[in-house]
């Protein structure tokens, strides 16, 4: 039951129905792929000719943001995403200015992205300069932060506030607020950067519906990041589905009180998702896992938390 814990066990006809998409179909989701990475990065290219940054996109880059994000669509396809199905409905910035996605279990889970319209996101400064990539978050007008500068946090916190609150045609934010990934089993803390803003938020379930996990790339598990990419790639459908729940409009003791906005959007998506929360955040996960562990020891669920308090 740990939350982190993934293994896979293939029959043997799943290996082969694995190897002969290796053969004959992964070639050809690599050729597109690539296509649409370049397409994408040209796109955002053009966009970021004499763009301004500190405002939000207009005019003729309005469509060529919806191409580039298109190309993302393009390139998740590319990986067995072919069907995302998509439950509810994704309301504007007017109504929810911030997307909060859940549950975080892998770099698949970018896919939210695409189907969201190309929201910003907060990202690493490093990522700006990932070839092809990078060109595209910036285009998308990403907010970069350099993780070990305190002062660049706070004004990287101060952009999202002054986004949100704009009246100006800024796209929504989107972010996924666990500080860790999982395999999906329990809901972790959710960071309050998001939910600084005091602004309605819509939750955002993320399901993978595959027969086989190869998608979680989380802390216990024997293949690490190639082998989470190929397992899935090899597959020739992997679905998923992105339920939008509705909006959820803070109260006013919320809006004072990030953390206690954040807690209780986190229980009405674990609740949708019936799975267990669990207090524990990035930091704790990565202590865990740095000491040498005791067989059959398991991270702690929410009830365990509850009980140390």
């Amino acid at each position: 039951n740990s939350p982190f814990r993934v293994r896979l066990n293939f029959s043997f006809s799943e290996k082969l129905q694995m190897l002969l998409c290796l053969i004959f179909i992964v070639p050809v989701r690599f050729v597109v792929c690539a296509i649409a990475v370049v397409l994408a990065w040209a796109g955002s290219s053009i966009g970021l000719m004499g763009m301004d940054m500190d405002k939000p996109i207009t005019g003729w880059r309005v469509p060529l943001r919806r191409v580039v994000g298109f190309m993302g669509k393009v390139c998740c396809m590319c990986v067995g995403f072919q069907f995302v199905q998509i439950v509810g409905k994704r309301r504007q910035k007017d109504e929810a200015p911030v997307l909060v996605v859940a549950p975080h279990s892998s770099y698949f889970d970018a896919l939210a992205i695409f189907w969201s319209d190309l929201p910003f996101i907060v990202s690493r400064v490093e990522n700006k300069n990932i070839p092809f990539i990078g060109k595209c978050m910036q285009f998308s007008q990403a907010i970069f932060v350099e993780r070990e500068n305190r002062e660049n946090r706070a004004q990287a916190v101060n952009e999202i506030i002054r986004r949100t609150k704009s009246d100006d045609p800024w796209s929504q934010f989107l972010i996924f607020p666990e500080g860790t990934t999982s395999n999906r089993k329990a809901l972790f803390s959710f960071k309050p950067g998001g939910f600084l803003p005091g602004k309605p938020v819509q939750p955002v379930l993320i399901r993978y519906k595959n027969k086989h996990d190869t998608v979680s790339w989380t802390w216990d598990q024997p293949h690490g990041f190639i082998m989470v990419f190929f397992y899935t790639i090899c597959q020739w459908d992997n679905p998923v589905v992105l339920q939008y729940l509705d909006p959820y409009i803070p109260s006013e003791e919320e809006k004072k009180d990030p953390v206690l906005f954040a807690n209780n959007v986190r229980d009405v998506m674990a609740e949708a998702l019936e799975v267990p929360v669990c207090n524990m955040t990035y930091a704790d996960v990565k202590e865990m896992f740095a000491k040498p562990k005791a067989k059959g020891d398991i991270p702690p669920t929410s009830e365990d938390s509850k009980k140390k308090e």
